[in-house]
């Protein structure tokens, strides 16, 4: 088997409405799909190399989603004011790690959203040495 690369990311979200409008209007990503439905549903978002997918309906135990996803930002502490001003859950202030900068913010069902910049500008699987 060889793996050729990732799909997607999934979060499962309690309430497909309120999730889709934080990754769309608070973050900004596009949404490319949108289906809610009493049976169920599903929202895609475009990151740019990967999809973020929203899975709805679940019960996420003790109130912590488990998720994680990491997305690149020209200036995080730009996103952070941005972010601050929007009232969204922002969990402390960015952090300067010598190699990168970031800062995390949580979902509306306390999926952990890392925004980030790498010290060498690049981002995903680019590299500076090719």
């Amino acid at each position: 088997m060889k793996i050729h690369g990732t799909d997607f990311v999934m979060f499962q979200v309690t309430d497909l409405p309120t999730a889709a409008r934080f990754y769309r209007e608070t973050l900004g990503l596009t949404q490319e799909v949108y289906h809610d439905s009493k049976e169920g549903g599903w929202a895609e978002f475009n990151c740019g190399n990967v999809t973020l997918s929203l899975d709805p309906g679940v019960e996420i135990p003790g109130g912590m989603a488990g998720g994680r996803i990491a997305f690149a930002v020209d200036d995080v502490q730009a996103a952070y004011v941005e972010l601050k001003g929007t009232g969204a859950r922002v969990v402390g202030k960015p952090v300067d790690y010598g190699c990168c900068q970031a800062v995390q913010v949580l979902d509306p069902d306390g999926n952990l959203v890392i925004l980030h910049h790498r010290a060498d500008g690049t981002f995903g699987q680019e590299s500076q040495d090719g």
